[in-house]
């Protein structure tokens, strides 16, 4: 959120989760004292507002006193409680008016409500601090303290969704974009911060690489937008975690329904935003330096940033990790270190009030061991590996060595938009995002062939856009883009292995175009998309004599949504909608032919397979009491054509060793479920926090149970502040045995159910110069708990990780 105190005042909000004030400064003469506080809403106002709406921020809480469109009578206000505070709430990405917004008052202990153009006036406040709340149906919440000497006016921007799941809000404050709690998971993979998120789980490749699956739903059909631009790589792989630096990201969020469908890549239904903080040209200059350690692989993780403002503004990050061998509690993990230098530069140029331009470039570089002992040399060893108390290949000491089965993957993103509005009413926004990633994977081979890679993929994707924003009254706007995407996938010489995945093209065309309704107690939203995706894929025969075959493939696929969401009172709403969705198969599905490597099998697509056809309805209901918050919701979605990843009953023994066997395969499912998140605020100090997650999934045309489907899943979290400025924190994660699954359905039979515990407790000190140290140690599997992940590729020849204890320190100015 940023603020700006306007006629008297020009402040900004520092990052709250970070630095716990923020600065004043181009005060002008005769302006009276002011003084803007942003200490972050966990800690300014627990006992009124769960924090959950600093994520979740469907409505916003009873505590608001959301009904008031007026403030109370005046008559009863003490003499010196004549102060006014008036202003504008807008939308940090746009400058759109959030018509509706809430503003509640803690020390006058009242709400008032802007009117449809976000603009309100709050009267008969007293002089000095006051602390203030801004919420708005699909917004972060945000809080501050404002130190008043006389009447004052301020705009507000809070980040605003217009259709969304449930936000991890990794950044409270958009100005440095930064914040405690995304420090804290620096030394994990993206995807652990999206398991906060309720319904999401992850499908990992043991410590190698992790993806995210929401409801049931992952891969291909949950698409990963960084930075407005849809993640392009090889993508295809469980075991290929998105190319993303984490310390870029200030917001990580899942979207459904209409805003889903604005965004390019294959999907269902949900998409994963993974955005920066925007820039802004009053930004004060400032930066960050982290440092963390985990014990865990013994693990070190460094950023570096620095950002600054003016009519030319800027944000720079420099990151690096370097890690060596895990341990799962009872033996070392070989060969499964890390490496990472990443690289990302954000600028902003405002030509005038009307015309913006921004652009960003990132590099992402890493190394990747794979767990040794799940590559084998031959069929019995195979028979034995899988499900072995200790993997082969296991040492006795840890090394930070990486060696071969390994990956080297470098991903670049360039990207460069402009944005002119020639009147209040139109938003014209021109894009252009072009990628690079560059994938090697090198297999245990005899001789010279070990340093060549079995693998070597060079991907280059360009995508075209523009976007018109219209504003048809107060309430009401409509949004359409227009998408041109190329990508070019080559296999490169030299590996001396026919490749897992073809070399290709392929080009889409896509148009979009949605209706927005938002009214104080009722909104609406619908919207549509058509796509026009192209294949060429050059392939090399699978039979003998090898020859060179081409193939073509053309898809029209469609979507369509629509939702509404109805408030009944301040505590009480509702929300439901449909989604109706096609996917065409991607190459993986179609063409895979081969050893893939980080999940330590082989895999071979169908060319037949047809696009899917996924049908989702969803409802939910959200109560927002003054302590209590509770949101839970159901789901239903047959998908016709569903394409999974079936294991064989075979195991085949290859040049490159002996390994399981996957087919892509087609067939009509039905994927429903349930979800509940509660917030509860017993006492100022004191948050307690719980997320269930329950999914099914059917395969109706073999009659079975869908695989890899999550287990049912429990967490409890509670977090406690002794004294101002510690905070100490419990997470329990209770994980259930996958029991819905045929026995001839799978190599090995589902682990057991698990439970782990995390501690951590944190100081944030503050230092003259409006500058933070923030200090956290943590443990995570405090009591080392052996278990297997049903969801994890690698859970056939290892237990998962065990104890790891971090510590991390941050200073910022």
């Amino acid at each position: 959120m940023q603020l700006y105190l306007h006629h008297f005042y020009s402040a900004y909000a520092s990052d709250s989760e970070t630095s716990g004030n923020a600065s004043l400064w181009g005060a002008d003469a005769g302006a009276g004292e002011a003084s803007l506080e942003g200490k972050a809403m966990r800690q300014e106002f627990v006992p009124l507002i769960p924090t959950d709406y600093r994520h979740v921020g469907h409505l916003p809480s009873a505590a608001l006193n959301a009904g008031f469109s007026t403030p109370p009578p005046l008559s009863n206000a003490p003499p010196d409680c004549t102060i006014t505070l008036s202003g504008r709430l807008l939308s940090e990405h746009d400058d759109e008016p959030l018509g509706y917004a809430t503003i509640y008052g803690q020390e006058a202990g009242r709400g008032i409500q802007a009117d449809s153009t976000g603009s309100f006036v709050f009267t008969d406040l007293c002089e000095g601090k006051q602390t203030f709340t801004f919420t708005h149906v699909g917004c972060d919440g945000e809080t501050l303290t404002l130190n008043l000497r006389q009447d004052t006016q301020i705009t507000v921007y809070l980040h605003h969704h217009d259709n969304y799941t449930e936000t991890v809000t990794v950044s409270a404050t958009a100005n440095t974009g930064y914040s405690r709690e995304f420090d804290e998971r620096s030394p994990e993979l993206l995807t652990d911060a999206l398991e906060r998120i309720t319904g999401v789980s992850s499908l990992r490749a043991g410590t190698s690489a992790s993806k995210p699956v929401f409801d049931g739903v992952f891969g291909n059909r949950l698409s990963i937008q960084n930075n407005g631009i849809a993640q392009s790589g090889q993508q295809w792989g469980n075991d290929h975690a998105p190319e993303i630096d984490p310390w870029v990201a200030a917001y990580v969020r899942v979207v459904e329904g209409v805003e889903a469908l604005k965004y390019a890549g294959p999907t269902v239904a949900a998409t994963v935003l993974i955005e920066p903080a925007p820039l802004r040209e009053n930004e004060a200059a400032g930066g960050k330096i982290a440092y963390g350690f985990q014990s865990n692989g013994r693990g070190h993780t460094l950023n570096a940033r620095l950002n600054g403002g003016g009519r030319l503004a800027y944000r720079l990050s420099l990151s690096g990790k370097y890690s060596g061998d895990h341990r799962a509690p009872d033996y070392f993990l070989a060969n499964t270190g890390r490496r990472e230098a990443n690289a990302a530069l954000q600028l902003a140029y405002f030509h005038n009030s009307k015309w913006t331009t921004r652009a960003y470039y990132s590099v992402f570089n890493t190394t990747i061991g794979i767990l040794r002992g799940a590559h084998v040399g031959n069929l019995t060893d195979l028979e034995l590996a899988i499900n072995r108390e200790v993997p082969f290949f296991t040492r006795d000491s840890f090394t930070y060595q990486i060696t071969s089965p390994r990956q080297v993957v470098s991903h670049h993103l360039a990207k460069i938009e402009t944005e002119f509005r020639p009147n209040e009413n139109h938003r014209f926004t021109f894009r252009y995002g072009g990628q690079l990633d560059i994938r090697k994977e090198f297999d245990v081979r005899r001789g010279e062939l070990n340093d060549s890679p079995a693998l070597s993929l060079q991907q280059t994707n360009h995508l075209l856009e523009t976007v018109w924003h219209h504003e048809l009254g107060p309430d009401r706007h409509l949004d359409a883009n227009l998408q041109y995407e190329f990508t070019l996938n080559d296999n490169q010489p030299g590996t001396g292995v026919l490749p897992l995945i073809p070399d290709y093209n392929a080009n889409r065309s896509s148009g979009y175009l949605a209706y927005h309704k938002e009214g104080e107690f009722f909104q609406y939203h619908a919207g549509l998309r058509f796509d026009h995706q192209f294949y060429e894929a050059i392939t090399i025969s699978r039979d003998l004599p090898r020859r060179i075959e081409r193939f073509k493939h053309t898809f029209s696929t469609v979507g369509a949504s629509f939702e509404l969401r109805r408030k009944f009172n301040d505590q009480t709403s509702i929300q439901a909608g449909f989604t109706l969705r096609e996917r065409a198969p991607q190459i993986n599905e179609l063409y895979s032919n081969g050893l893939h490597q980080g999940v330590s099998g082989i895999e071979e697509g169908d060319p037949a397979l047809e696009p899917e056809l996924s049908l989702k309805v969803k409802a939910g209901v959200l109560y927002a009491g003054d302590r209590l918050t509770l949101n839970g919701g159901l789901f239903v979605q047959p998908i016709r054509n569903y394409i999974f990843l079936e294991p064989q009953s075979e195991f085949r023994l290859t040049i490159r060793g002996a390994f399981p066997v996957f087919l892509y395969r087609g067939g009509n499912a039905l994927l429903y479920g349930a979800n509940l998140r509660t917030f509860y605020v017993p006492h100022p100090r004191w948050e307690l926090d719980g997320r269930l997650a329950i999914v099914r999934g059917q395969n109706h045309t073999e009659d079975k149970p869908l695989i890899y489907m999550p287990a049912d899943n429990l967490r409890l979290g509670v977090s406690h502040t002794p004294v101002e400025n510690w905070t100490v924190s419990a997470n329990a994660l209770f994980v259930a045995r996958q029991t819905r699954l045929d026995e001839d359905q799978d190599f090995l039979a589902p682990p057991d159910g698990y439970s782990l515990l995390d501690l951590s407790v944190s100081r944030e000190i503050t230092l003259p110069g409006n500058r933070t140290l923030n200090l956290r140690a943590a443990a995570q599997n405090v009591f080392n708990t052996r278990y297997r992940d049903y969801l994890d590729r690698q859970r056939y020849f290892t237990d998962a990780t065990g104890r790891n204890l971090t510590l991390r320190i941050t200073y910022d100015w």
